[in-house]
């Protein structure tokens, strides 16, 4: 197993000091969320929160540096210092003031429950009246959290009627194609982006109140401080009400925004479903997860590729918080266009301060253009972290040879079975690769099994007693991958 203890300690450090010397503020998102922050048609990343974080550094001497995000994750970071600051219509709730300092707040908004105008739901629809319909709501925001505390934890809604959809714009699009009844958001969203389709209606609009503020960690009174007394100059100069004119009073100009990005030729809604338990592996208490994108490791953003041409996206990611990632953490199809993959395991155990090469079977689409698909790491929890993953090709009608010779083969799955063993207490192990033309499987150093298939199974034992082993794979192609892993055997075989 690759480790990276000093040289990513050395890489923090320099970041770290170069935001002091260079005043950049390192800003997490989850760009999904219009109008406080999102994709417009030049696939810049815009909305109030993002220029009102613009205009503060103006004004107190700092650059912010942004990072899209899933919006679950945001406090781990931040807590870790993988971010600096937390934005993105990001309310203020008592469990998040136990762990986060908040600024001032800039923006009050009221939540809403609509419903299509082709169903018969009431107008006046009260909150002991929702049992039998499916409520959507945007996963990780405190309209999920409401939701569970004031719905499910109440009786009033049972947690199989709840969906969590990646964005607002797929759960919006999830009403309106039936997979829901009802869809939990806030105001201004609903106004000034869905409103005048017609297509929707209000049922209740006494669900409460939301106040926007951005967050730091504990101990970041300075930052805090700077940020509140930028508030103070843009009200007294009327910069504070100007973006917000500009962002949220000027409602209905789009409607019914379904397509955020020029490529997103197609956007299926994403339901999360309900976690598969699995069983739990000894992790640390009230661990974090947190995770660093590294690199490409295959088929680099702006690849181009022939029309309908299978492909393997692979991203080198970093273990950067205090959990361990196994079996249970998968990496997830979220938003953009959908190519075929939606999730692939983490494909073996990978503890905090390692690495993992991970990578997912993907088909472009027939019509040539720009594609992006959008992924994230999701934990057994259901609970998404870390910045997005991104599958960007080029589809072309011109013809496209295969990758470049030096090209690695991909192990996107290389995993012992940890949960189940018989008597010689012999794991199963799983492999899956990519472009290779062999796999050499070894037990301390030593061949063991050799194939050409590029996924399968086998019982390996170690053979000899009690203690570490250690588990390898090679995958021979255009060059050599190869991956370990440490396992305990318990007892005598």
């Amino acid at each position: 197993m690759k480790k990276f203890y000093l040289p990513l300690l050395l890489l923090f450090l320099l970041s770290n000091l170069s935001s002091v010397f260079a005043e950049n503020i390192n800003v997490g998102l989850a760009a999904e969320y219009r109008p406080f922050v999102y994709y417009d048609y030049n696939n810049e990343l815009t909305g109030l929160d993002v220029e009102l974080i613009k205009l503060i550094g103006e004004k107190e001497g700092f650059t912010p540096k942004f990072f899209d995000m899933a919006f679950d994750g945001l406090i781990d970071s931040v807590s870790v210092g993988q971010i600096d600051l937390i934005a993105g219509a990001f309310s203020i709730t008592p469990e998040r003031q136990k762990e986060l300092l908040f600024a001032d707040v800039y923006y009050t908004n009221e939540a809403l429950i609509i419903a299509s105008t082709q169903s018969n739901i009431v107008n006046s629809l009260q909150l002991n009246q929702m049992t039998n319909y499916r409520l959507g709501v945007q996963r990780g925001t405190s309209f999920d959290q409401w939701v569970k505390t004031n719905l499910v934890s109440e009786g009033l809604i049972s947690t199989q009627n709840v969906y969590t959809f990646a964005s607002l714009d797929s759960a919006v699009k999830g009403l309106r194609n039936g997979m829901i009844d009802l869809l939990m958001l806030d105001e201004d969203s609903y106004k000034q982006s869905y409103q005048s389709s017609g297509n929707f209606k209000i049922v209740n609009e006494n669900v409460g109140d939301e106040e926007y503020a951005f967050a730091a960690a504990k101990g970041s009174e300075a930052l805090i401080a700077r940020i509140n007394d930028a508030f103070g100059k843009m009200r007294k100069d009327g910069t504070l009400k100007a973006l917000i004119d500009n962002y949220i009073l000027s409602a209905g100009e789009e409607a019914e925004i379904t397509i955020t990005r020029p490529s997103q030729i197609v956007r299926d809604p994403v339901v999360v479903a309900t976690p598969t338990p699995i069983p739990p592996i000894d992790q640390p208490a009230n661990c974090k997860n947190v995770m660093v994108y590294m690199a490409d490791i295959s088929y680099p953003d702006g690849t181009r590729v022939n029309p309908g041409e299978n492909f393997t996206k692979g991203w080198r990611i970093y273990n950067n918080g205090s959990c361990k990632w196994y079996a249970g953490y998968t990496i997830e199809f979220v938003d953009g266009d959908f190519m075929g993959g939606r999730s692939v395991a983490i494909p073996q155990l990978t503890i905090p301060g390692t690495t993992v090469d991970v990578g997912i079977q993907l088909q472009a689409p027939q019509a040539p253009g720009e594609y992006v698909g959008y992924f994230q790491l999701r934990a057994p929890d259901g609970a998404f972290f870390g910045p997005k993953l991104t599958a960007k090709i080029i589809v072309t009608t011109d013809a496209v040879s295969a990758p470049p010779a030096g090209a690695p083969p991909v192990i996107t799955r290389f995993q012992p079975n940890y949960y189940k063993g018989g008597k010689r207490f012999c794991p199963t192990v799983y492999w899956t690769v990519t472009d290779a033309t062999q796999i050499r499987l070894s037990i301390n150093n030593k061949p063991v099994y050799t194939t050409t298939q590029g996924s399968g199974s086998i019982e390996l034992c170690p053979g000899g007693g009690k203690g570490d082993y250690i588990y390898g794979i090679v995958a021979e192609g255009t060059k050599r991958a190869s991956y370990v892993f440490t396992y305990t055997n318990t007892g005598e075989n």
